[in-house]
């Protein structure tokens, strides 16, 4: 079994608005050495941006991410779960 190299490997990120769903995806090109933003909005169409410069994508997301919030989007939560939240909160000493 072959492993992905994790600089080959992409993130993909989910989010919900009422009964959408919307994700997207960052990885690299599959033919060149570029990577690709790729948002897949609730009706299955697609944007593809290409971005030479790493920090630039991930500048770009984060600009991405916060325009999603301010449209209302936010992460799942699991079923049975009342916030996103991963980790316990730190305790102050």
């Amino acid at each position: 079994m072959s492993q992905t190299p994790i600089a080959q490997a992409g993130m993909i990120w989910f989010f919900e608005r009422q009964h959408s769903k919307l994700r997207y995806e960052i990885r690299r090109q599959t033919d060149g050495q570029d990577y690709e933003l790729v948002i897949t909005r609730p009706d299955g169409s697609q944007d593809i941006e290409r971005y030479a410069d790493s920090l630039r994508l991930i500048e770009r997301a984060q600009e991405l991410e916060h325009a999603l919030r301010a449209e209302g989007w936010h992460v799942p939560v699991p079923q049975g779960r009342t916030s996103s939240r991963r980790f316990p909160a730190r305790r102050a000493s």
